[in-house]
């Protein structure tokens, strides 16, 4: 009989129809090899031929295992839930068993035929979730993590994983403002923004290595997406958890026959939306100052690449016995971006494994990958050149744009050079685990983690760069290496006092060493762009005496670590995790190296009381409280230590030659630490109506203390005028709510619907201390010409990503934006350029989401399903740039939004920054809309197949004016700024087909 376990993904039972008819591939009549049996049992080959049928509540069930007990006679039933099984003696017993399902047991007497219901079992329906150096059933969690299973990811054509989880985990922010340019990732931000100078992203794990990079994977491999969002969870990776860490399980092999599978898709990219721009003939009537140049250009629509094409393809090969499993799997994507000029190409394997030998006592595996991608780059600056530039214009002019720095060719900018890199990821590592007894275990990895990147640009002599410096043709290289080791020795210890106190131990150390390195060369002036970047020696600018035109640098990091953790389980009513890392980094100062990162949590069963004991709606419930210590250590290298760095060459009289300068680069700090995260967080867990309706309920506060900034010192005894200090302190405050409800499930039809939601709140509380003062940092400032500032602050007290400005009075009778005196509404008014910091407020709103939204519906009709998600952002402001600049008159002889002369209109004055351009962000919209077809397939060749098509961004509900909010970031320390440098937003198309044999 099939070993049910084998079975088990790491995230839960596999009970979907994939798995289902994957398995019926087995033939009714097939009689596979079983362990040979022991003791009593007797091998009996002498009987009749029986058949049967199997099935649950809904229907036949594929794949379940009809063994004759205490035999190796078995077989598994078909895609009908059918099976056939010969030589069966009248006294025997039937063993029929499935995942998820109560064995039975039947007496076979004088039947020949059966019809035979499984019963689902409860005590085997629980989630499996991976944790931290480990994994856990999901009943028994103590701390705030979210598992998604790939069954339940978003489905259509991505550029990196976290796209198919965004919206998916209530508390995770996934910022993809331009997810139609093929060689850009989202951001990630879990429960706010804390750090200034440590960085905001989670920690990414795959299958168990630390500092993992999304883009080595490809989305069919993936098994499950697992967020550890809790201090209490993430606190087992120290100095890197305080903002939250993402594992990543790959796919595995499982025992029984090997299967085949393909995975494909082919998508297309459309614009959902773009800038309303003036047409050549309004331009040339509006506008004051116009000049007609005889043409009629759209340059927006100019660069947009309308036969754009992607294509994804990924073939795996699953299986082994009972002693070894495997995977492997191939892949190749293209991607044709939604302009005229990206593009990338990936090509990748992956495999592992896993040998059981030594009679169970050795357990040997690994994992590997490679991937390979070119990248074609775009930029952005095209895009926003093309909404201000003269419509009457030709695309193929240059010679108008020369001298001017602010006006060029947006077509030319592009077609005019070659930019792009070649990107090469590799991993590799072994695992071993020595199974000394039954409840003690040792395991030891070892890994490597490699990334190189080739980047390559030419600028032809008629690019504009070229034109207006007056040098033919310009070339640069840049050869960057990252590499990561891994060694990590772990080791496990169970036991149980009186089958009610339930002991789980784990101790461990960690080694991981990481090494940068990268070295670019440039040179200009060439006598021909034939050779483009291979030839860089042939330009004459970098010959002349005291140029260099190379650089080179390296840097590494290294971080040790003893942690340890235990659980207890008290009669499965009370539930305790303590975990304490003691970790050192060399990125620290000389007495600050080491740090403890202690961690404990609880939960309370609540639904083993004699209240719920008879209960038909309570199926589990459980309040859990949890505090951990994180740390956040993102900052650069050698910034706590002396550094020395050239300054340049200089011409020396005396030696007649050049000389480079060397100095002092920084103030070192040799009492610079970690920054410190405190978390707390209450839970409530709930499964309710056997199991139809279950969720969580997340309420937390993280207070960061210690935090990075960079402050400014006197001249002298100081050498520069600042230093990097642990001084700031901030804080996060919100709540997470998510549901899952099986709303309606019958033989033909179901629906399922699930709901999540977040509230965050995030401040800076203190910049300053007795030795370092900082009143408050500006946010960057906005582009040329005519900048007018920065717009946001971040000061003592204050909500990151609030606005700060001037507060909007109307205009003067010459339309000019006046200004309240002050920011006090109702007093005293000025011109908005008259204003200076006095008049400066604080204005409503801030760019960081209070609210955010996701709902996800599947409908499942025979073997069709439909499944709709939705997903919103709510109670945030954004500061519209493309208004200020381009929906006012002010600029003559440049290309305007139609608002200029429409809302707009009152305005003939200078942008101001005040809150007339702050709008309101919120959105909703239907985000994905996927229909998928699962055929039965009467063929011993095709076990499973599907075939499903899918419409990303099909439509937003917002009042916002710009673009599409979601270009938008809403992530880090500066959101909610609408910038202008923005790629188009995409509708996304795709169709899909995954086989499996």
């Amino acid at each position: 009989m099939m070993n049910e376990s084998k079975l088990l993904s790491s995230n839960g039972i596999v009970k979907a129809s994939a798995l289902c008819l994957l398995m019926s591939a087995f033939s009714v009549n097939t009689t596979f090899a079983l362990p040979e049996p022991t003791g009593s049992m007797v091998v009996t080959q002498i009987g009749k031929t029986v058949t049967g049928v199997v099935k649950d509540a809904f229907g036949p069930v594929a794949g379940a295992n009809v063994v004759v007990k205490g035999t190796t006679n078995g077989t598994m039933t078909d895609m009908n839930g059918e099976f056939k099984l010969s030589e069966v003696p009248a006294g025997a017993t039937l063993s029929i068993s499935y995942i998820g399902f109560k064995t039975q047991e039947i007496v076979v007497g004088n039947q020949t035929s059966f019809d035979i219901t499984l019963v689902e079992d409860s005590e085997t329906l629980q989630e499996v979730v991976v944790v931290g150096y480990g994994s856990s059933v999901k009943k028994d969690l103590t701390t705030a993590v979210t598992s998604v299973s790939s069954k339940d990811f978003l489905a259509g054509a991505v550029n990196d994983p976290m796209q198919m989880v965004d919206g998916k985990v209530a508390g995770v922010v996934v910022n993809s403002v331009a997810a139609a340019d093929p060689n850009t990732s989202g951001s990630i931000q879990v429960r706010g923004a804390s750090s200034l100078k440590a960085g905001n992203s989670p920690l990414i794990v795959i299958d168990g290595m630390p500092g993992g990079d999304l883009r080595n994977l490809a989305q069919s491999d993936i098994e499950s997406i697992t967020v550890l969002k809790d201090g209490s969870a993430a606190a087992i990776y120290g100095s890197r958890g305080a903002n939250g860490v993402i594992l990543v399980t790959t796919k595995q092999g499982k025992a029984g026959k090997t299967t085949i599978t393909y995975d494909g898709y082919v998508e297309h990219d459309f614009v959902a939306s773009k800038p309303d721009v003036l047409d050549a003939d309004t331009y040339l009537d509006k506008v004051t100052g116009a000049v007609d140049y005889g043409h009629r250009t759209n340059w927006y629509d100019e660069l947009i690449n309308k036969n754009n094409f992607g294509h994804n393809h990924n073939i795996s090969l699953s299986g082994g016995s009972e002693t070894t499993i495997f995977r492997m799997s191939a892949n190749f994507k293209g991607k044709e971006g939604l302009d005229i000029a990206s593009n990338r190409k990936e090509y990748g394997l992956r495999g592992n494994f896993k040998h059981t030998t030594l009679e169970g006592l050795l357990e040997v595996g690994g994992n590997f990958s490679y991937r390979i991608a070119d990248e074609d780059y775009t930029d952005y600056a095209s895009f926003k050149q093309a909404v201000q530039l003269n419509p009457t214009f030709s695309i193929d002019e240059m010679d108008v744009f020369k001298g001017n720095g602010y006006s060029f060719n947006p077509i030319k900018n592009l077609t005019e050079q070659e930019n792009g890199a070649k990107q090469e990821y590799s991993t590799i590592d072994l695992n071993l685990k020595l199974n000394i007894l039954e409840n003690l275990n040792t395991e030891l990895k070892l890994g490597r983690q490699g990334h190189n990147k080739k980047q390559s640009q030419y600028k032809f002599k008629t690019h504009r760069d070229c034109i207006n410096g007056n040098y033919n043709g310009y070339a640069f290289l840049k050869q960057e290496a990252w590499q990561d080791w891994t060694l990590e020795w772990l080791g496990n210890y169970s036991f149980k006092i009186n089958d009610v106190h339930d002991f789980k131990i784990m101790g461990g150390y960690s080694y991981q060493q990481f090494d940068y390195e990268w070295f670019s060369a440039s040179n200009r002036d060439f006598p021909s762009d034939a050779f483009l970047y291979n030839y860089i020696q042939g330009g004459d600018y970098e010959k002349v005496n005291g140029r260099l035109g190379m650089e080179s640098h390296k840097e590494e990091e290294k971080t040790i670590a003893f942690l340890g953790r235990i659980n207890y389980n008290w009669n499965d009513v009370f539930l305790f995790t303590g975990s304490l890392r003691h970790e050192g980094n060399s990125k620290f100062g000389e007495d600050h190296k080491w740090g403890l990162f202690p961690a404990a949590s609880a939960a309370w069963r609540v639904s083993k009381l004699p209240v719920f004991e008879n209960s038909s709606a309570v199926d589990d419930l459980k309040l859990r409280f949890s505090y951990g210590v994180t740390g956040r250590s993102g900052f650069d290298r050698y910034t706590a230590q002396a550094i020395y760095h050239g300054f340049g060459q200089y011409y020396s009289d005396t030696y007649g030659q050049f000389i480079m300068g060397y100095g002092p680069n920084n103030n070192p700090n040799y009492d610079l630490a970690w920054e410190k995260q405190i978390s707390y967080n209450l839970g409530i867990d709930y499964t309710l109506f056997n199991s139809r309706l279950s969720g969580s309920f997340d309420a937390f506060i993280r207070e960061g203390r210690d935090v990075i900034g960079e402050y400014p010192v006197p001249l002298p005894p100081y050498l520069h005028e600042k230093i990097y200090a642990n001084v700031g302190t901030t804080t996060s405050k919100g709540f997470e709510f998510q549901v899952n409800w099986d709303a309606i499930q019958t033989k033909d039809f179901s629906y399922s619907t699930n709901l999540n939601l977040a509230y965050t709140k995030s401040k800076l509380k203190s910049f300053s201390n007795e030795k370092y003062q900082l009143g408050y940092i500006e946010g960057d400032g906005f582009p040329s010409p005519g900048n007018p500032g920065s717009a946001q602050r971040l000061e003592d007290g204050i909500e990151i990503g609030s606005f700060y400005g001037f507060r909007y009075a109307g205009v003067d009778d010459a339309g000019n934006i006046l200004i309240w005196e002050k920011g006090e509404k109702g007093g005293a008014t000025k011109l908005g350029s008259d204003g200076d910091e006095q008049d400066k407020v604080y204005l409503e709103g801030t760019g960081v989401p209070k609210w955010e939204l996701s709902w996800g519906n599947t409908f499942r009709y025979k073997n069709f399903d439909l499944s709709l998600f939705f997903r919103g952002r709510f109670r945030y402001k954004v500061m519209n740039q493309y208004e200020m600049y381009y929906g006012l008159q002010v600029i003559a002889a440049d290309n305007k939004l139609s608002s200029a002369y429409e809302e707009n209109a009152h305005i003939k004055g200078s942008k101001v920054i005040c809150d007339y351009f702050l709008q309101n962000g919120n959105y909703l919209r239907l985000d994905n809309i996927t229909l998928g077809w699962t055929p039965k397939v009467n063929t011993k060749w095709i076990s499973n197949l599907r075939v499903y098509g899918t419409l990303k961004n099909v439509f937003t509900l917002t009042k916002y004016s710009g673009v599409d909010p979601t270009t938008v970031t809403t992530t880090g320390l500066w959101p909610g700024i609408g910038g202008m440098e923005v790629y188009p937003t995409a509708r996304n198309l795709t169709f899909g087909v995954q086989i499996t044999y």
